[in-house]
């Protein structure tokens, strides 16, 4: 696989051209998806006490979010491939939108679980989607930081969705209706111009982009084209369905350490405010609260492209994966023990700061294992194990703080399970992320 340095000035150009077009659309959507994911973990603040939502209760919605998108995420995947990326991605935007929006209708707990499945399910394959989308238009080494440019979004997001969200909860009573209500239909309705937008906006493959002159279409599909046919020469794959090959070893280990991951993103984007307030004072203002859940997220957003291009440029996700696993963890560990309030703050701070740059590198990781044609069915049963950890630890959290009544024994949960993740690294070949890829080798299954 060549490094972005070994392309020629005129490729260079080409992908530069490419980005400029793609990824600031791409991050747009994905900070819209964010901030719709996550608003709940703010209209909870006010929600919880109108509608008689406990933390178990909450925990619950957020766990039948992640199960029903978990279920959808292979098939919507499969359909991107099959009606292109702009209409599906498109489709996945104006259903997840008027989903969220309908949130605001909520009567009780029933109908909160039953108005995040309808969210879940409208949802599912966004970020996978987009993640194969990517795959169309950059070589391998340019793609942990094509992936960065939109990955970023979720530190945006809880971030600047933090300071929104404790605004628009300060609207409780407007016309009559109350803020968490506002929030959720405020928040959901840009989803829908989006993928309107989407539509006309989006190019399914570079043979497609009429913005592209005949070479510079070449050009892209060229270098990808080479790519692959050096991996398939180079690398020996595992044979057989894809179905099989998304259960291999590699693929096994890797989405089990993704599943810590994700249910350490989930946890801090969902239960942040609850806990901020909870380690500073249950009485300051929202607006407050929003910015200090925004602070571990507006650090991150310079890590994550920092991070991304130092592996791409040493071409190692290794190290670069497991070593900010662990610290991220040891961070929730802080925040749950440490005697101050700063002290845990910091550990909040950490826990996001080291985790969230090694978002994206994962992302690369299946195509380091497995053949092209197995790439968009080992990414979605990636983040669908991911998915899977989304459901469990927001719930976990709920039901351990109803019954401890503090979220230190959660924060200690989430913290030790990234660790697990960091460990279950260890168990991958080294090689196999490491270089150019020429040298890596997937031992065949026995027969």
């Amino acid at each position: 696989m060549a490094d972005p340095a070994d392309f020629t000035p005129e490729e260079q150009a080409v992908f530069g051209k490419v980005s400029k077009r793609v990824l600031w659309f791409i991050l747009l959507l994905a900070i819209v998806n964010y901030l719709d994911r996550t608003n709940i973990g703010f209209a909870q603040l006010t929600m919880g006490k109108e509608l008689g939502v406990s933390a178990t209760v909450f925990g619950t919605a957020l766990t039948v979010f992640s199960i029903v998108y978990a279920a959808f995420e292979i098939p919507s995947n499969l359909a991107l491939q099959k009606f292109g990326a702009r209409v599906w991605l498109a489709r996945i935007m104006i259903t997840w939108g008027l989903a969220s929006a309908a949130c605001s209708l909520a009567a009780g707990p029933a109908s909160l679980v039953t108005l995040r499945g309808l969210v879940g399910a409208a949802e599912a394959g966004f970020i996978p989607g987009l993640v194969l989308y990517l795959t169309y238009w950059y070589p391998q080494y340019y793609r942990a930081r094509a992936q960065a440019g939109f990955m970023i979004a979720q530190p945006i997001a809880i971030a600047g969705g933090s300071i929104l969200s404790g605004a628009i909860l300060s609207m409780d009573g407007f016309f009559g209706v109350s803020g968490w209500r506002w929030l959720f239909l405020i928040e959901g309705i840009p989803a829908v111009l989006l993928g309107v937008w989407a539509l006309f906006y989006l190019t399914d493959k570079p043979a497609m982009a009429l913005w592209l002159s005949p070479r510079e279409r070449e050009i892209v599909d060229g270098a990808i084209r080479r790519e692959s046919e050096t991996r398939e020469k180079t690398v020996a794959f595992r044979t057989g369905s894809v179905f099989s090959m998304m259960f291999c070893r590699e693929m096994l280990l890797i989405s089990a350490a993704y599943f810590t991951l994700i249910g350490n993103f989930s946890s801090g984007g969902y239960w942040t405010p609850q806990i901020v307030r909870a380690i500073s004072s249950p009485t300051q203002p929202y607006w407050v609260t929003g910015l200090l859940s925004s602070g571990p997220y507006l650090l991150a957003i310079a890590a994550i492209p920092l991070w991304s291009a130092f592996s791409d440029r040493v071409k190692e996700r290794y190290w670069n994966v497991i070593v900010p696993m662990a610290i991220g963890g040891g961070g929730w560990i802080v925040a749950a023990l440490a005697p101050s309030a700063p002290m845990q703050y910091a550990g909040l701070v950490a826990a996001q700061l080291f985790t969230l740059p090694v978002w994206s590198l994962f992302f690369t990781m299946p195509s380091s294992v497995l053949p092209r044609n197995a790439h968009a069915a080992g990414i979605a049963f990636m983040n669908t194990v991911g998915m899977v950890g989304a459901s469990v630890a927001p719930l976990l959290i709920g039901v351990l703080r109803d019954s401890t009544g503090g979220f230190t024994a959660p924060m200690v949960m989430v913290g030790a399970s990234v660790v697990c993740g960091a460990a279950v690294m260890l168990l991958l070949p080294r090689h196999l992320f490491v270089g150019s890829g020429d040298d890596a080798r997937v031992a065949a299954p026995a027969a």
